[in-house]
């Protein structure tokens, strides 16, 4: 049994042991019970396995030819080829490997390819093999075998009939067939809003308030600009949430009405019969990881650098994704899937596709963390259904759109986009659109979102400057019951809007926040969402217009009928301290003992990000973009140093990319050198989060 396996069980059995034992959430006392959910269990329990593991055979030289060498050694692991074992990993060698093709491995579990660092193994494509069901192409890629899409349709689809309550553990289905325990996934659908039905018949009808809705408006119904985001949910069924099963009663396996314990707990609040509430299944890859190699997409068109779908407890650390043609690493349809300690250089290289992203995700309880994304249009998109996720401590610059469009670094795209956590980061600009529908209950704690990109070194093409939607939070009609806690917005000098509330546009310019504005140009016009304000809990805020933290209570929404938040008053308030972090019981092993930990906040004095001073868009200049130092400025004038009221020091991931990769604080020029072990002194190995404490011991019959 692998070590993330054991930390998993043993997690698990405290809590169906002594369910009775409550265990307060990080955010207690902060974030209502009812707009959060436990995001300590993100990602892989026990951090990402491999550190301890062994190397099967002997380590792979580098060569030039076909990928079938990396592959069989992959594919049979487990049997036959090198007779691996259970808990082992492939070793490429330091070099340049030319290969003809991808390295595509199905249905594989227990294995990690491997090799010496991203600054020595260099793994370069002439051509990209079939990943994510066929429907894309990849590099590197791990999936399943069972062929299961949301689209095909699934060949199990079972009625979910009962334990429909957020926070329960046990639901009822239809039928245990094909359900393996701690295997088998169980993906949770219902229909959207003013639907019902199978397959789900109705209208978008907006119920006022917590709205599931994915179709273009027309009239009074509907949400998006460009309706349902296809090929990524059953057809009006955006909301999921994607469990694994852990036991059922009777045994799981067997025709008939089934109790499921399921894990994690029931993260939505509308469960409901009435909007036809079903579950497939997904028979995954499991165990599955990249470490400690470049990957470089240049001489191909692949969709994909790293692709993993239809994963679980999956990861990719200590990479470079080089020069892919679309996205950097591409999750879909995973669960508990580990993405830390990597580097994404110029992903979408043509922008002839649509999206070209860094980490395009969707699945549910994915960790990206403590990543570095360079020149991508943008660095992190959530193409939904995507629940309960932690986006955090990543660093992302110059998002390239080559023209005057501050395009979000962080970036919300389709409808069940729910729960998720974004904590930490460092990014241009956090962006929640209603492209493709609504999202949801988004928490926001303790980021930096600048509102402000340089065009001074060529990274706008024929433009002198980013100068539309250049705002710092846009969070615009349809995006409801957000959190917005300790984050720092705008820059200074730049910035001098607090909000643009309600309007009729998002494209909003030098401006902290934008709250509920409809959209136009696209298919249709989506108007004003005024929900989106009176739903929206800011709080602890920094921004350089006020130059002041606001603790206003009238931000607080404390009257609603429905998932209202009070006014906090024990903890992070205007004279005590926020919790450190909402998904991390504490300082992570990754974490530079010399960057405070946290580095972003309210409760931060003396932080050293600074910022360039000089003319903004000057060709040869770094002003208006931070820095650590004055020798990171040059040769333009100096650092003004510690900025944005001291409120901010350098996370991890920013501070490897200035000092260590000596990168240019605008993000211009060529890709860099990159070896996570010179950044930071050790993975996620170790960290076992506590065991869940949302679950519950009743069952639903």
């Amino acid at each position: 049994m692998s070590r993330s396996k054991l930390s998993y069980l043993l997690a698990a059995c405290l809590v169906f042991c002594f369910s009775a034992v409550g265990q307060a959430q990080l955010w207690s006392g902060v974030i209502s019970p009812d707009r959060a959910v436990d995001w300590t269990q993100a990602g892989i329990p026990g951090g990402i396995p491999s550190t301890t593991w062994t190397q099967c055979g002997p380590t792979i030289p580098a060569y030039t030819g076909s990928p079938s060498i990396i592959i069989n050694a992959l594919n049979y692991s487990g049997s036959g080829y090198r007779k691996c074992a259970a808990n082992q990993y492939i070793q490429l060698g330091a070099g340049t490997f030319n290969l003809s093709g991808g390295i595509r491995s199905v249905g594989v579990s227990n294995v990690e390819l491997r090799g010496m660092g991203a600054d020595q193994t260099h793994l370069n494509f002439s051509s990209a093999s079939p990943c994510q069901g066929g429907s894309g192409t990849c590099l590197v890629g791990f999936e399943s075998s069972d062929s299961t899409y949301p689209l095909m349709p699934p060949a199990n689809i079972y009625n979910w009939t009962s334990g429909y309550s957020k926070g329960t553990n046990t639901i009822t289905l239809s039928s245990g067939s094909n359900i393996t325990a701690k295997s088998t996934w169980i993906v949770l659908d219902q229909c959207d809003t003013g639907y019902t039905g199978a397959p789900c018949a109705g209208s978008a009808t907006d119920n006022h308030g917590f709205f599931v809705c994915s179709d273009q408006v027309n009239g009074s119904n509907g949400c998006a600009g460009n309706g349902p985001d296809t090929g990524l949910a059953r057809p009006h069924r955006f909301q999921w949430e994607i469990v694994e099963a852990i036991s059922c009663s009777p045994a799981c396996g067997k025709k008939g009405p089934t109790t499921v314990t399921i894990s994690p707990a029931l993260q939505h609040p509308n469960w409901s019969a009435g909007q036809t509430p079903q579950a497939w299944l997904v028979q995954p890859a499991q165990y599955a990881g990249f470490r400690n190699f470049s990957v470089d997409g240049s001489g191909t068109n692949s969709t994909a650098g790293v692709s993993f779908n239809n994963c679980s407890y999956c990861w990719a650390t200590g990479i470079a994704v080089l020069h892919s043609y679309n996205i950097g690493i591409w999750l879909s349809q995973d669960i508990h899937t580990q993405i830390e300690n990597n580097y994404i250089f110029d992903a979408g290289q043509h922008l002839t596709y649509a999206d070209p992203t860094g980490i395009k995700h969707n699945g549910s309880n994915n960790l990206m963390q403590n990543n570095i994304i360079e020149a991508v249009r943008p660095a992190f998109l959530a193409e939904g259904p995507s629940n309960g996720s932690v986006i955090a401590y990543n660093f992302t610059i110059n998002n390239y759109t080559g023209d005057d469009f501050l395009f979000g670094g962080l970036w919300e795209h389709s409808t069940g986009d729910d729960y998720e956590l974004y904590e930490g980061n460092v990014a241009n600009q956090m962006f929640e659109d209603q492209i493709h529908g609504s999202h949801l209950m988004e928490t926001f704690y303790r980021n930096l979102f600048t509102g402000f990109e340089s065009c001074g070194n060529g990274q706008c093409g024929s433009y002198s400057a980013k100068d539309v939607s250049t705002s710092a939070v846009v969070d615009i009609a349809y995006n409801r019951y957000a959190n917005y806690v300790g984050n720092v917005l705008g820059t200074p000098g730049f910035t001098n809007t607090l909000e643009s509330v309600n309007s009729a546009g998002y494209i909003v310019n030098t401006t902290a926040w934008v709250i509920g504005n409809g959209v136009t140009g696209t298919s249709a016009v989506v108007p004003p969402d005024p929900l989106v304000g009176t739903t929206i809990f800011r709080w602890g805020n920094y921004d350089v217009v006020s130059a002041a933290t606001l603790w206003n209570t009238s931000n607080v929404p404390t009257g609603l009928a429905n998932y209202g938040n009070p006014v906090p008053s024990s903890t992070c308030t205007s004279t005590s301290s926020c919790p450190n972090s909402i998904y991390l019981p504490s300082r992570p092993t990754w974490w530079p003992a010399s960057i405070p930990f946290p580095a972003i906040g309210p409760d931060i004095s003396g932080g050293n990000l600074g910022i360039c001073s000089g003319t903004l868009n000057t060709r040869g200049q770094f002003a208006g973009v931070a820095a650590l130092t004055s020798a990171q400025c040059a040769p333009g004038p100096a650092l003004n140093p510690s900025q944005w009221g001291g409120h901010v020091n350098a996370i991890p991931a920013m501070a490897c990319y200035l000092n260590q990769m000596a990168g240019p604080p605008d993000g211009s020029g060529p890709a860099l050198t990159f070896n996570a072990s010179s950044c930071y002194p050790a993975s996620s190995q170790g960290l076992v989060p506590p065991a869940p404490s949302n679950l519950t011991n009743t069952v639903v019959q």
